[in-house]
């Protein structure tokens, strides 16, 4: 029955990417077939054979210790703060400064000594083999599990400006439904401290949905905005051969303590926005709750309650009721629907960090099955969210000064296309949980 529902899921999800294509008749066959397969098998290895697990449960154990050492320095800085008693704001904010820095700081040593280009360019390599696709966006996609939407987009920065409508596309979508490695461990830390003492596997199916949603933004975004028939090649790939990937980034430093510095300071930027944007929203949805709660109230507006199925009027329940549908499309059974359509509707109107929080008290409560917190993992496990709109325009639009109308116009699509990519990552995992 699983299996049925994520199947039924995944070709949904694909129909109503392709109701939204700018071109209904030329629908890219090989890409979502390739893109398909390489997510399927991507999954099967990891959460079914014994090699995948036993490799991806050291991974994880090497999260947790990486998480032990940020941990130990955000102790360290809120102790200096307040050495009796450490307020909870404190905490959680020094915890995600620390941990977003540390990742940061590890990132820029890889770049450094040249190891992350190397793994770059090998995903990047199967995923143009496998769907056919160009070798600027598969280098972008291949970058964006472990950058952010805006940082990864920096490898092909040369291509952006002569780049296609459709690879424009692709990179955008792959921005919008991953998430960078400093906040993923933030996800992990978030979780884990939640599912303490439960036989939770919190951090593999988070590092697998980081992996399966990068071919899974190339369906999405393929079928949205199919690719042009018979493109110079030298144009929409890599310069000399489409076959052959790229990657020439500058080491981060002139030497590695430099590289560690220019990591560390490229990740507090990264957290200070982080915690800018929990605060902004936090706040946000409280007003609109306090409105809502005003409208509700209202006598005259009982019916409508009676027929949305609800008490009070909230964003949550709002959101609940609107994404209903695509939680039954990834598998949610019908007691947790409600609650994880909430957490969906929240990561898209505000971001997937306050949904994660949601998640994590709903663990913590246990007011939702192992299933259905697994399945909530996939589905979250992006940036599709509207605020992201404005960081990809902002952050890309400079790269080519002249396509930034093409891309304000692309990113809404971008947004949802990366949102659906997440929801049909789910749909996958469903059928092997």
């Amino acid at each position: 029955m699983d299996f049925v529902r994520g199947l039924g899921g995944t070709i949904a999800l694909m129909f109503i990417a392709w109701l939204l294509s700018v071109d209904r008749r030329r629908f890219p066959w090989k890409i979502v077939i390739g893109g398909l397969a390489l997510q399927w098998a991507l999954a099967l290895f990891i959460l079914k054979t014994d090699v995948g697990d036993a490799l991806f449960t050291r991974i994880a154990e090497l999260v947790k210790t990486v998480l032990d050492g940020a941990i130990a320095g955000a102790t360290f800085v809120s102790e200096m703060l307040t050495p009796e008693k450490t307020p909870w704001f404190i905490n959680v904010g020094v915890i995600i400064l620390s941990t977003i820095i540390v990742i940061s700081m590890l990132a820029s040593i890889g770049y450094y000594f040249g190891i992350l280009q190397r793994i770059v360019r090998g995903m990047a390599w199967v995923m143009r083999k496998s769907m056919g696709v160009t070798g600027a966006e598969s280098l972008a996609a291949a970058a964006n599990v472990f950058l952010g939407q805006t940082e990864a987009p920096l490898l092909v920065r040369p291509y952006i400006p002569t780049m296609s409508r459709s690879e424009l596309m692709a990179m955008m979508t792959g921005g919008f439904a991953t998430v960078a490695a400093g906040v993923l461990f933030v996800y992990v830390q978030m979780l884990d401290e939640a599912a303490a003492g439960l036989n939770l596997d919190i951090t593999r199916h988070l590092l697998t949905a980081c992996l399966m949603s990068a071919p899974g933004a190339f369906v999405m975004a393929k079928i949205m905005v199919p690719p042009t028939v018979g493109v110079d090649p030298e144009v929409e790939g890599v310069t000399g051969s489409t076959d052959e990937v790229v990657v020439n980034v500058a080491k981060p430093g002139e030497n590695l303590l430099d590289a560690m510095t220019e990591g560390a300071s490229q990740g507090m930027k990264l957290a200070i926005n982080v915690l800018a944007m929990l605060i902004a929203f936090v706040a946000l949805i409280h007003l609109v709750d306090a409105g809502l709660g005003v409208l509700g109230a209202q006598s005259w507006f009982a019916p409508v309650l009676d027929l949305l199925g609800l008490k009070t009027l909230s964003l949550s329940g709002l959101l609940g009721v609107v994404f209903r549908p695509i939680a039954y499309l990834i598998g949610i059974g019908p007691g947790d629907r409600s609650q994880i359509a909430t957490l969906i509707g929240t990561s898209m109107a505000t971001n997937e960090i306050i949904a994660y929080k949601g998640l994590a008290a709903m663990i913590r409560d246990h007011a939702v099955s192992d299933r259905s917190v697994y399945l909530t993992l996939y589905a979250l496990c992006g940036f599709a969210n509207l605020s992201s709109i404005g960081i990809q325009i902002g952050g890309i639009g400079p790269m080519a000064p002249g396509r930034r109308a093409e891309l304000a116009r692309l990113a809404p699509r971008a947004m949802l296309g990366g949102a659906m990519a997440c929801w049909m990552t789910a749909a996958i995992a469903g059928t092997l949980i």
